[in-house]
């Protein structure tokens, strides 16, 4: 007869062992299931990711709720699995069943594996610093399974093969119902933010904001009439007003009384990180940088700029027509006009208190959003800009709400940690959210660093205000300008600058190699952390100052007539780089010392900013044997006002009559009295005239140059002290600001006895001179620094003869022909500059730097055909150069090709919307081409942004009353020193 089947092996394991077994397959069951759902939806936001080429913005519940139950399952599965281990293997030790054990061990070392990655993912983030450890958690689950069939088939009582097949059936039904679920929420509309004025947050209408001139043209980045937040042009992506939450979400607007005690008793908040307690949850060293940053004390949190705007606010400016048509575009419910003009600030200033029209009442100065500043979400939120016109031009994604489960949590709460879990296991959509592809480029800065004064804030006409951002773009920073005199090694940005890595000892979550893009946003205030005392962040903002940014020099000399214009004769003896020629001073002598500034590593033209409130200026001084002051230039005075002739860097506005505006009323401007600052790449000079002291023959002159730096002059720090008194609480007097020392030279010449052999020595012969000085700089950039400051003051003689030492101190560099050929154009000597440009040629044939002058001097010459092929080699090599399409534009106009003239001009609108000459020589081209209404729009543009020339008779009767501003007017700022000898 038949045999009968075999029985099946009995299983070692006690029953209550097997059922532990049989809940830890229960729960691998739901894991597996989980986990190929995850792997699913990965692999698919992968795909998405590739061929629309950012992240996924799409985080369904469902999708939050299996990583979180991911996380549950696995520690629980892992920890039975480790208990049903531990008592399992003092059994089967004994049985010293190798292939069991090794498969077993094997298995056990991948749970425990999945356990320490998974617990590191859910604590430090499923970034791509940590990629490794997601790698590390994925061949650990893809071993155990492999691991425990093995130890299963090496055993006693052996998984049978059906079971198997059930199992894996169940677990890819399972599967399947779960990204069919996933794929239904993902089709399902998200619920939709309620915005303040009930407007869907789905149905924007921001793009309407930037439109709506009654004239023929439409500027740009004008804002509706009808927007609520007008004349800002910032917007919301409802075109609506929020709720204060969104950019304050961590639970600080009900902290209404600790806001109050510390604006009572210091004038503003900075203990609390207002907006940012739950950000600094994962990223405690950006919020860390922040918290002593500029931008976190922009607001009514900060006193300075307090005094000005609530002068702003109070006053009334007259009728203003555009705020009359915003009247009746609303509806006629508008607050007064200076509260309605002060919007204009807000944008930038105040986003908390102008998108929740908090701005349109008086203001709380002890208010939560009021003392908020730009808070974490107030730059986050923004989710585009329109344009480089800036004045706050972005739109603020008013319908990004956090995706995150419990968003609202306290922190602190088990809802807290669960959201906080979710985002640390799926990151990607909190990056797409909120750190965009916009935020790393300088336009993004722009919107903000870029300002203009509309006619519905000055009741005026189109004011250009401060502009980083052009100076910037048209510089060799940016690699735009073809035109700059030096170029820099590679293209830098505004956030390289001012946003460099910085280490997060603290753990930040975004840090990549343990740093983080600095949030301290790093500039020029020192105003600021001097009121709170921060003198850690004075000193960062001192040490970014004196990093390579600037450089002072005392250069050259010069015997003068001790009276008399200076260079009547045009011969004077000129001796430069004093420090190698070791020139003897000669008693009773007048003469003229040249102190030059390079700006190095400024992007932008130093100083920028509010540059009619900021101080900068040389500080000269002669200084004895015994170190006493014989004579200075640039000292401050016994109440901490400036010498009003030092060489000062800065503006002097004027208001309508006549008088100096020096409250930051902006509004108030009319004309430009005085511009002094120094382009990025270029360099500027200060002549220094004293006579040298009687009696001192033998002895030794020190000569000190001293750059110096204060965030806001005197009379403005008096101003704001005065208007916003209890905004600085713990100072009961003026406060005096720091005056930071940017950069210094000093050289000491000895002064000549009778039996010298006269008062100058000639420079040494360029062999036995120093190829460097002693900072490291390059014998032939300190001659081209020189000449450069020279050739922009006109000074087209000696800018000459410092360049021809840049020539021969390096022969194989173009910068000196070039240089010679650009002094050569200025001074109307073509044929010299041909002659140079030739020289250029034969040592670098092509460059675009070169054929920029090229195309200069040709159209000078009026070869424009010529000169059209010199621009178009400049534009192959900076095709964002403005001046080089301004100019092609211009020759193809003068060669009768008006259509390509458009095109180029156009190009030059593309780059900047505002550039008037742009806008005029469209006109003229589209004039030629009988396209008469564009033409008539390009008219009213130029119109718009032109400069009203009747402005500038209050510059020159008060030029005229005023002579240290006279002298910042001037292109040559020739200062005379009283000796006290």
């Amino acid at each position: 007869g038949m045999r009968p089947p075999a029985e099946a092996p009995r299983s070692m394991l006690p029953r209550w062992q097997r059922r532990l077994l049989a809940v830890c397959v229960g729960l691998a069951f739901l894991t597996v299931a989980n986990t190929l759902y995850l792997v699913i939806v990965r692999v698919a936001d992968a795909s998405a990711t590739r061929s629309a080429g950012g992240l996924p913005t799409d985080l369904p519940l469902l999708l939050q709720v299996m990583v979180l139950s991911h996380t549950g399952l696995g520690i629980l599965l892992v920890g039975l699995v480790l208990l049903f281990v531990a008592l399992h293997l003092p059994k089967v030790w004994r049985a010293r069943a190798r292939p069991s054990l090794v498969s077993g061990s094997v298995a056990l070392a991948a749970s425990t594996f999945l356990l320490i990655t998974g617990l590191f993912i859910l604590t430090d983030a499923a970034s791509e610093a940590n990629r490794w450890a997601w790698w590390l958690h994925v061949t650990a689950a893809a071993t155990l399974p492999v691991a425990y069939l093995a130890h299963r088939r090496a055993g006693v009582a052996r998984i049978p093969r059906r079971a198997t097949r059930r199992f894996a059936l169940g677990v890819g039904a399972f599967a399947v119902i779960l990204v069919a679920l996933h794929l239904h929420e993902l089709r399902t509309p998200p619920p939709q933010r309620a915005t303040r004025n009930g407007e869907s947050a789905r149905e924007g209408t921001a793009d309407a904001s930037i439109a709506g001139a009654p004239e023929r043209f439409s500027p740009p980045g004008l804002a509706s009439v009808s927007s609520p937040f007008f004349p800002s042009s910032t917007t919301t992506a409802s075109g609506g007003r929020i709720d204060a939450a969104l950019l304050v979400p961590d639970g600080s607007l009900e902290a209404e009384a600790e806001v109050a005690a510390e604006v009572a008793a210091r004038g503003f908040v900075a203990d609390r990180p207002i907006g940012a307690t739950g950000c600094a949850r994962c990223h405690a060293d950006i919020v860390e940088q922040w918290k002593a940053s500029a931008h976190r004390f922009s607001s009514f949190n900060n006193p300075f700029y307090v005094a000005a705007v609530q002068e702003l606010r109070t006053s009334t400016g007259g009728e203003n027509k555009w705020i009359a048509r915003h009247a009746r575009a609303v509806g006629g419910a508008v607050p007064g006009a200076g509260l309605v003009r002060s919007r204009w600030c807000a944008g930038c200033h105040d986003p908390a208190v102008l998108l929740t029209g908090e701005i349109d009442a008086p203001v709380r100065q002890e208010g939560v959003t009021t003392q908020a500043g730009l808070t974490c979400m107030a730059c986050h939120a923004i989710s585009r800009v329109h344009g480089v016109t800036g004045n706050g031009n972005y739109v603020l994604d008013d319908g990004a709400a956090d995706p995150y489960l419990f968003a609202d949590a306290p922190g602190g709460t088990m809802r807290a940690f669960l959201h906080d879990a979710a985002l640390r296991a799926r990151p990607a959509t909190h990056t797409a959210l909120l750190s965009k592809p916009v935020f790393s480029r300088g336009e993004y800065c722009a919107t903000c660093h870029k300002v203009s004064l509309p006619e519905a804030v000055n009741n005026y006409r189109w004011l250009r205000g401060q502009n980083e951002y052009d100076a910037w773009h048209d510089s060799g920073i940016s690699g735009n300008a073809a035109g700059s005199f030096y170029l820099s090694a590679s293209r830098r940005v505004c956030q390289d600058c001012h946003m460099p890595l910085e280490p997060a000892p603290l753990g930040d979550l975004a840090a990549d190699g343990g740093h983080v893009r600095s949030h301290r946003f790093v500039a020029a205030n020192t105003a600021l952390p001097h009121l709170r005392g921060d003198t850690a962040m004075i000193r960062r903002t001192e040490a970014f100052l004196r990093e390579g940014k600037l450089r002072v020099e005392i250069f050259a000399l010069r015997e003068r007539p001790a009276a008399g214009p200076r260079g009547a004769a045009g011969d004077e003896e000129v001796v430069m780089a004093i420090d190698e020629g070791a020139p003897r001073l000669e008693p009773g002598k007048t003469v003229e010392f040249d102190v030059v500034v390079r700006n190095l590593g400024v992007g932008h033209a130093f100083p920028g900013g509010t540059t009619d409130a900021n101080e900068a200026w040389i500080e000269f001084t002669l200084l004895g044997a015994d170190g006493s002051v014989i004579a200075q230039s640039g000292r401050l005075d016994s109440e901490g006002r400036l010498d009003p002739m030092a060489h000062r860097y800065g503006a002097v506005f004027l208001d309508a009559g006549g008088e100096p505006v020096l409250r930051r009323n902006s509004s108030d401007i009319r004309a430009t009295a005085a511009l002094h600052v120094i382009p990025p790449g270029t360099a500027d000079v200060g002549h220094y005239v004293v006579r040298v002291p009687d009696g001192a023959a033998g002895g030794v002159l020190t000569l000190r140059a001293r750059l110096l730096w204060r965030k806001f002059n005197r009379d403005f720090t008096t101003f704001a002290w005065s208007a916003h008194r209890e905004g600085f609480g713990e100072f009961p007097e003026v406060p005096d600001l720091p005056v930071t020392e940017i950069a210094r030279d000093d050289v000491a010449l000895r002064i000549a006895t009778p039996d010298s052999k006269g008062a100058f020595t000639p420079n040494p012969g360029r062999e036995g001179a120093r190829a460097e000085d002693a900072e490291g700089v390059p014998r032939w950039m300190r001659y081209n620094d020189y000449g450069i400051a020279l050739l922009l003051e006109g000074n087209t003689r000696l800018a000459r003869v410092a360049f021809q030492e840049v020539a021969a101190a390096a022969p194989e560099r173009i910068d000196g022909p070039l240089n010679l050929a650009r002094t050569a154009l200025a001074a109307g000597d073509l044929e010299t500059a041909y002659r140079h440009l030739e020289t250029v040629e034969a040592l670098e044939a092509g460059h675009g730097q070169a054929a920029w002058v090229w195309g200069r001097l040709l159209q000078e010459d009026g070869r424009y055909d010529e000169a059209e092929l010199a621009y178009r080699r400049v534009l192959e090599e900076f095709p964002s150069d403005r001046n080089a399409w301004r100019n092609l534009g211009r020759v193809l106009y003068l060669a009768g090709r008006s259509d390509e003239a458009i095109d180029a001009f156009d190009a030059v609108l593309a780059i900047d919307p505002e550039d008037r000459i742009g806008h005029y020589f469209r006109m003229l081209a589209l004039r030629v081409a009988g396209r008469r209404e564009e033409a008539d729009a390009a008219e009213a543009a130029f119109k718009y942004h032109r400069i009203d020339e009747s402005a500038r008779a209050l510059a020159r009767r008060y030029l005229a009353e005023d002579p240290g501003v006279n002298l910042m007017a001037q292109p040559i700022h020739t200062h005379h020193l009283e000796s006290r000898r």
